[in-house]
């Protein structure tokens, strides 16, 4: 286990707070970018970060928040991407040495994802990668998503994390005053989700101050976050001559932050408008406090995790479903199995039609009384390409699996725009079903049962084509379905 993992199961450990209200303080401008402060004023970044760790800081943050190229670019200065937040990183582990924890701080992209923007699932994830390889560099212990409203693109930002380094992650959302985010996702869709994907911490930041974040962390943690990162406001802010000020009091601030580790908060700081004065007086407040477990039920985060990942909970992106007791009645089709004009246009795969037929199926599906939605491709090839499974003409079973593999995502992307229901998937394609999960914005159903091929016969599916696709299911922590439900 990593020291970290291992240190917050014994006792609470303090976050930092602002970075950006600091570098206000020394003289940052409204519109310049913080991160080029770690080359231009790294004397004073230094300073920054120790003031946070004399105040009493367990744990460090880069100051990278908007170090992704794309932030990087409206400045004209993408181009120094790794060298911003490989300074902002080292500087960080310079000052801890090795008895503290450096976080790499990542924020969103400011991009909408699609198919509400142009943010797609491959290009966050680049742009995520990329940060991250330099951050680690850097020397930093592990990553922290915060701030981030869409939990699509956090997927995005967790896999790239998972895929680059093997350190822990935290992933922490911000929620309005509403109770979801700007997306609409609530605290234990957002939990259900991020957990089953493989986050080691999550939590909320941002926002408003920690009065109104109390029930959002009771939420988190009654969903399955016993170990959650806590990271408010100090207060709401009101804007005196353009520039916000937030005038919460740093001992009524920290008088709150009992509140949080009575409900699982195990690493907790301050957001905008904290200043070491709140680090100091949360110190205080919680110091060398021993974390408070389960008593009902005795057991650790990591037993939680496992624990999400084998509940029968699917979700979208902003609803979450338990379907323990669920039938097929509760379940729509999306691509009905006898309109033969729809499976053929599927097979086909006009790409300029592909996407408003399923449009108009989600749409109606949206519009139905039905917990979920039911995806399967496989049927509109098995009808157009049967007659290749029969003769077995491997040229055409070939460009079929290449179609499927390629449409599956498609349908699944633009079903999960326009229908709020989670999804459960099924196809007898390991690809297919890599594609279409790797952009679920979700945690999906995957029926796994003895499958079918393209010509409709179950003896094809071998069990090496079953164990991929359990594989694939749990790399991304969808919810197996052994029970073919519409049997």
């Amino acid at each position: 286990m990593h020291k970290f993992l291992h240190e917050i199961t014994k006792r609470i450990l303090i976050f930092d707070g602002s970075k950006g209200y600091m570098l206000q303080r020394y003289g940052l401008k409204g519109g310049e970018c913080p991160e080029l402060w770690n080359v231009t004023h790294s004397n004073i970044v230094k300073e920054i970060y120790s003031l946070y760790k004399e105040a009493g800081s367990d744990v460090i943050q880069t100051n990278t928040f908007s170090g992704n190229r794309v932030q990087l670019e409206k400045h004209g200065i993408s181009d120094r991407t790794y060298e911003l937040n490989y300074e902002g990183a080292r500087i960080a582990r310079e000052v801890m040495g090795e008895k503290g924890f450096v976080v790499g701080s990542i924020g969103p992209t400011g991009i909408l994802f699609e198919p509400s923007g142009d943010l797609t699932f491959e290009n966050a994830y680049e742009i995520f990668k990329e940060q991250i390889k330099a951050l680690v560099d850097g020397g930093v212990d592990l990553i922290n998503f915060e701030t981030f409203t869409d939990v699509a693109e956090m997927r995005a930002g967790l896999f790239a994390a998972k895929e680059t380094a093997d350190i822990p992650i935290i992933c922490s959302v911000s929620f309005e005053q509403n109770g979801r985010t700007l997306m609409g996702t609530d605290p234990e869709t957002a939990v259900i989700i991020l957990k089953s994907l493989g986050a080691d911490m999550v939590g909320t930041n941002c926002s408003f101050g920690p009065e109104l974040m109390v029930d959002i962390v009771k939420q988190m943690h009654l969903a399955g976050g016993e170990y959650l990162s806590v990271k408010p406001n100090a207060g709401l802010p009101e804007i005196v001559n353009g520039v916000p000020v937030y005038k919460e009091s740093a001992k009524k601030f920290a008088a709150l932050a009992n509140r949080f580790v009575e409900y699982g908060a195990r690493l907790i700081g301050g957001c905008c408008g904290t200043t070491p004065e709140f680090i100091r007086a949360i110190k205080e407040e919680i110091d060398n406090r021993e974390a408070i477990n389960n008593e009902e039920t005795n057991i650790t985060n990591f037993d939680i995790t496992s624990k999400i990942i084998t509940s029968k909970i699917i979700t979208s992106g902003v609803k979450g479903l338990d379907t323990a007791n669920i039938t097929s009645k509760n379940i729509g089709e999306l691509i009905p199995k006898d309109d033969e004009h729809i499976l053929n246009q599927l097979a086909d795969m006009y790409s300029e039609s592909v996407a408003d037929i399923v449009m108009d199926l989600a749409l109606d599906m949206a519009s139905e009384d039905f917990d979920a939605i039911y995806v399967n491709v496989d049927k509109a090839f098995s009808r157009k390409y049967s007659k290749a499974y029969s003769k077995k003409d491997s040229k055409i079973i070939s460009t079929e699996n290449a179609k499927k593999n390629i449409l599956l995502a498609e349908v699944i992307n633009t079903a999960q725009g326009f229908a709020k229901q989670p999804l459960i998937i099924e196809t007898c394609s390991p690809e297919a079903l890599e594609n279409a999960l790797r952009i679920y914005k979700g945690r999906a159903g995957v029926i796994i049962n003895k499958g079918i091929d393209g010509a409709g016969n179950i003896e094809n599916i071998n069990s090496v084509i079953i164990n991929n696709l359990v594989d694939v299911a749990n790399k991304y922590g969808a919810l197996i379905i052994k029970e073919n439900i519409f049997c």
